[in-house]
């Protein structure tokens, strides 16, 4: 039983992963897409929940 939670609490943990590096990956492509040289950071906004 507790295998089977520490798999699915893994599980978890990398779709949020995989989800907040597409977000990131995007984010990155569209400001390379964007006509004009931007010389502002791209913002990454990763919220952190304390549990």
């Amino acid at each position: 039983m507790k295998k089977l939670l520490d798999r699915a609490k893994r599980s978890r943990k990398a779709q949020r992963l995989r989800q907040l590096l597409d977000r990131a990956i995007d984010r990155v492509r569209d400001t390379l897409a964007a006509p004009e040289p931007r010389l502002q950071p791209v913002p990454i906004r990763v919220k952190r929940r304390k549990g």
